[in-house]
């Protein structure tokens, strides 16, 4: 019987009916036993009684227990009685309650082929506080979790379609212009098609490490190094573009703050975070650096004077592709994936992130890396 619904009837008419049954024969064979132990004892007593006549004796002896035992026929015929009305009750009773039990069930399985054919905004009715609620309320979570991840797949589609097409077509209309003589072949024409060239060039290498870190597939290369020596010379790197801006960059500490990370990744994380500080900070502003050794971990902060981000985006800034102020972020140049690798390097490390900041009142990043993790890979 494949039926759920049949098989619960099934069992319960089975249970019944032999509930039933162990409680007649148990009782028969009880009864029957003490009932020929009570004419054994009678008629030891009448052999005792003084002055009956023998043919009075014979005479109650074939009389002594035929009450008894048709009393004991009705008893199992009663009994027999229950068992019958007992199946009749239990598949009653059982259908019910099978009904109650395999409708949730259905409509979970309506439900999943409705979320295999792509409606992921279904939801199944919670009726109950017991394993089936709990059982619907989980689908529920998992239904909701599918469509958050259909929605963020789906604008994660359309910015990497928006990011790749920007610079392509800015690469495809100088180029085309260039062949058909419209467009002068200069230095500079050069120089801005190489630049775009290594947009869509960090865009894909960015794409491709989150991808990696995702699957848990990023090589990491740990070895013991100084973090603050680290952002001392990731800094001299980032100061001719904080120059460019009159923007000016410190690097406060000069005690060592050691930690086993991987040198490289973890220049990435510094150069991201000091690219995006250095792009939101005006003319005139500054960019401060702080690293500082602790008992479990070592913290690097990236502190900036730029206008802030409101305390309800504050969130959201390590998300792929997310902008504060989309349009001015495009004016700049940026992708909205440098603080979803830091991210991502800084926990494929065990670390952790962190975004403090107030409109008005510059923004801080920072991040934290275990201090004496020695594994040499993710």
């Amino acid at each position: 019987m494949r039926s759920l619904r049949g098989r619960l009837v099934l069992a319960m008419v089975v249970a019944a009916w032999l509930s039933v049954a162990a409680v007649g024969l148990i009782s028969a064979r009880l009864t029957v036993a003490r009932f020929d132990a009570y004419l054994r004892h009678t008629v030891q007593v009448e052999r005792h009684m003084p002055g009956m006549p023998a043919q009075m004796q014979q005479m109650m002896r074939g009389l002594l227990g035929v009450p008894e035992r048709r009393f004991l026929a009705e008893v199992r015929r009663a009994i027999w009685l229950a068992a019958l009305v007992g199946v009749l009750v239990a598949a009653v009773v059982g259908t019910l309650t099978a009904r109650q039990i395999t409708e949730p069930l259905q409509r979970l399985t309506a439900a999943a082929a409705r979320i295999g054919r792509g409606e992921l905004a279904h939801q199944v009715p919670v009726e109950s506080a017991d394993e089936i609620g709990e059982l619907g309320r989980t689908f529920n979570i998992m239904a909701a979790d599918l469509r958050r991840a259909e929605e963020t797949r789906q604008q994660l589609l359309s910015d990497i379609a928006h990011e790749l097409g920007t610079p392509l077509a800015v690469l495809q209309a100088n180029v085309e212009g260039m062949l058909d003589g419209v467009v002068e072949r200069t230095p500079e024409r050069l120089a801005s098609l190489h630049a775009q060239i290594q947009v869509l060039t960090r865009l894909v290498r960015d794409l491709r490490d989150l991808a990696l870190a995702q699957q848990g597939q990023l090589p990491l290369d740990r070895r013991a190094m100084d973090l603050a020596a680290l952002a001392r010379e990731v800094s001299e790197l980032s100061r001719p573009l904080a120059e460019a801006k009159n923007v000016v960059l410190v690097v406060e500490g000069k005690d060592a703050v050691p930690v086993v990370a991987d040198r490289d990744r973890i220049a990435q994380v510094l150069q991201n975070l000091l690219a995006n500080a250095v792009r939101y900070t005006e003319a005139g502003g500054h960019v401060t650096v702080t690293a500082q050794a602790g008992r479990t971990e070592a913290t690097l902060e990236v502190a900036d004077s730029g206008p802030g981000i409101p305390e309800e985006e504050l969130p959201r800034v390590f998300e792929r592709f997310y902008r504060v102020d989309r349009s001015r972020a495009r004016a700049t140049g940026g992708a909205g994936l440098g603080l979803a690798i830091v991210k991502t390097l800084v926990e494929a490390h065990g670390g952790r992130v962190w975004a403090r900041s107030r409109p008005g009142e510059g923004s801080t990043f920072g991040f934290a890396l275990p201090s004496g993790v020695t594994v040499s890979c993710l």
